[in-house]
This record gives C-alpha cells, sequence and structure tokens, in this order.
C-alpha cells in the first residue's frame, strides 16, 4: 500500500514533533515532510512538481511564520496551483482565534477549512479521512 502524503508547514517544532508522532500513531503508513517556513515548503512543493513525484493530498499550514508567513505562502501556491494534477486538501491549522484572520482566509478558495490549535489525534482521523477516503 502506497503511504498517505502530508505536508506540515509551522515554525513551531514542538508541533511538529507532537504532530508528526500523532500520525504515525494513526498509522505507519503516511508519510509527513515539515517545514519550519514557507519558502523551504514552496522548494519543496516545486521540487515534486518538476521531478513527478507525488504530491501531499493533505496541507496543514501555519499563518504566523518566518520569512514567508502562510498568507504569502497561499498567494505563492496559486501559482503552482495549475501546475498539480491531484486533489490538495489545505488547513489553515493556528493558535490564532481573530476574526480578522478568519474572514481573510474565506478569501483563498483554496482552503479546505480553518482549524484552531491544538489539533487533537481525532481530528487529524477526520481531516485523513477526508483527503485519504479511499485509503483507509
Amino acid at each position: 500500500m502506497e503511504k498517505a502524503k502530508i505536508l506540515l508547514i509551522d515554525d513551531d517544532d514542538i508541533y511538529i514533533y507532537l504532530t508528526k508522532r500523532m500520525l504515525k500513531g494513526i498509522s505507519e503508513n503516511i508519510d509527513v515532510e515539515s517545514f519550519m517556513d514557507g519558502e523551504q515548503a514552496l522548494e519543496y512543493i516545486e521540487s515534486c512538481i518538476e521531478q513527478g513525484l507525488d504530491f501531499p493530498r493533505v496541507i496543514l499550514l501555519d499563518i504566523n511564520m518566518p520569512f514567508l508567513d502562510g498568507w504569502g505562502f497561499l498567494e505563492e501556491f496559486r501559482k503552482l496551483k495549475p501546475k498539480i494534477k491531484q486533489e490538495v486538501h489545505f488547513y489553515l491549522v493556528t493558535s490564532s482565534q481573530s476574526q480578522r484572520d478568519k474572514t481573510r482566509a474565506e478569501k483563498y478558495e483554496e482552503l479546505t477549512e480553518y482549524v484552531v490549535k491544538p489539533v487533537a489525534e481525532d481530528r487529524l482521523i477526520q481531516i485523513l479521512d477526508a483527503a485519504y477516503e479511499d485509503y483507509w
């Protein structure tokens, strides 16, 4: 069975560690790539496109990061989107409960959902089920 691919983009190394650990607990058939800023993640995505590699179906993206934040990442991702052949489930995962951020997120059709941290294991399972419905 091919592994489910998840991309974590967040500058909080504790969040990344805990999320990876939860995902491994859910299934050993999950491959997680993580990046501390949006620039690194974009380079990874461009590399996947250029090399014809399987693209993550789930992206968990933080808003507040150094260098290229979540909003900037989304703008750059829009430029790459036409080159991506498969469906991508984008979750803006943030500690921000600001209505302004939620309203801004609604302007991005790429986003599947706005999720407030912390993300519990059962919520991660729901996210995986939505993206990999035929997989589990």
